[in-house]
């Protein structure tokens, strides 16, 4: 049962959450409905809570009744209602759910963005301790060792031992090196959990001779997911500081979307301040190393048919869309495209958390059928995206639906398209 402080304490949230867009949204939207073909959660399941409308309106009920005339008086008539249980309930599987893909945005006749309204729900859960679990502890996770990085240090140098002497014979250079905490470096590449986003950049980044340093932190930010700003502020900081201690010109951030867009679109508004080094997407700088010369693929080398799925985070969210594509053509015999792509692509249903929510399961293998006829219908072998949450949920797709199809990174594109010196190993 809500307790009056929570219900307290989730208002207060709500107003201090409450700005000028916000408003904008809560008065515009008429209900229209246009939004649930947009939706690929709602078009799978028919859901009306998945309705990027209803999400809005479950905010708009609490709005309604703390924060305007009609609401206080006449609170049935205006649909306004007091974080209940129940609207509590709705809330958690509306906003938890929602993979912020923004789809519906570029449907909607006003463009509202349903993203401020669960990013909202998300805030006031959490306020009151009813966030996704999972989502806060590793959050927690990342900030501790954020804070306790000494503690650290020494095994994550150990672990990259395997995957240096990998590195060194596939550039067949027994010199070369994985620099960790290189004062002056151009770049800091901050990858994700696991060397499978290490080794294939250290080996571009080899061959495009850059000056780059690997962070010692992951780029993922959990504490985006959960809806708390204080610690997607703090995970992010992390590296932010590492960066200013090194001194270097650009963060480069892994193939991982909603990582990109934290520090792009979303740290210098939280921190409050201008950073002193360019934020660049992983994918963006291979696309220049190609363009520049710096590193050379074979073309027509990848004979499977491919095609090309648009990460929400990468593109409709980070505006990349002809630069990935790029890639796959210089090496693609065959390039198939899927029907709609860029801003207007379906979510492939793995994003805003969802694939470390295993509730969720059951929604993301069945929301993602649009993403199944899409791939299907482009007969394609292989599938490229530049974007973790949409690997793990593709390859669930796959396995589910029996595409037959293998799903590689951007990067493990280019680096298999390279002439090496050394064989990958088997």
């Amino acid at each position: 049962m809500v307790t009056r402080e929570e219900q307290d304490l989730a208002v207060k949230i709500l107003d201090e959450k409450t700005n000028r867009q916000l408003l904008y949204y809560l008065d515009i939207c008429t209900r229209c409905g246009i939004c649930k073909d947009a939706c690929h959660q709602y078009v799978a399941t028919g859901d009306v809570l998945y309705l990027p409308a209803s999400r809005a309106q479950l905010i708009r009920k609490v709005f309604r009744k703390y924060f305007t005339i009609q609401g206080k008086l006449i609170p049935s008539v205006v649909e306004a209602t007091a974080p209940n249980d129940k609207l509590l309930e709705d809330l958690y599987r509306a906003s938890y759910a929602c993979t912020s893909c923004r789809r519906c945005m570029y449907y909607c006749p006003f463009s509202i963005d349903t993203t401020w309204f669960t990013s909202i729900g998300r805030a006031m859960l959490v306020a009151i301790g009813r966030g996704a679990t999972i989502l806060g502890e590793l959050a927690d996770a990342a900030i501790m060792k954020g804070e306790n990085i000494d503690m650290f240090r020494d095994i994550l140098i150990e672990g990259l031992k395997d995957t240096e002497d990998e590195f060194k014979a596939r550039v067949g250079d027994p010199a070369a090196t994985i620099p960790i905490g290189k004062k002056g470096a151009h770049s800091l590449y901050v990858a994700l959990a696991g060397t499978h986003t290490i080794l294939p950049m250290a080996i571009i980044f080899h061959q495009a001779k850059a000056d780059w340093s690997l962070s010692l932190f992951e780029a993922a930010n959990y504490g985006y997911f959960y809806g708390d700003t204080a610690r997607a502020k703090k995970i992010a900081q992390r590296f932010v500081d590492e960066a200013k201690a090194l001194g270097v010109q650009e963060l480069i951030i892994s193939e991982c979307g909603h990582a990109y867009r934290v520090m792009e679109f979303l740290y210098e508004a939280w921190a409050k301040e201008k950073l002193p080094f360019k934020i660049r997407a992983v994918v963006d700088v291979m696309h220049d190393y190609i363009k520049e010369g710096r590193i050379k693929l074979k073309p027509g080398s990848l004979l499977e048919p491919v095609t090309y799925h648009d990460p929400c985070q990468v593109g409709r969210n980070g505006g990349f869309y002809e630069e990935p594509r790029n890639i796959v053509k210089a090496v693609a015999a065959d390039y198939r495209e899927m029907t709609p792509n860029r801003e207007k692509q379906w979510c492939c249903g793995g994003g805003g958390g969802l694939v470390a929510e295993s509730e969720f399961d059951t929604l993301r293998q069945v929301s993602g059928q649009k993403k199944v006829e899409q791939i299907r219908k482009t007969g394609a072998k292989v599938l490229v995206t530049p974007c973790e949450n949409c690997r793990l949920q593709i390859e669930m797709l796959n396995e589910k639906n029996n595409l037959g199809i293998r799903i590689s990174s951007m990067m493990d594109l280019v680096v298999e398209s390279m002439d090496l010196p050394g064989a990958k190993p088997a």
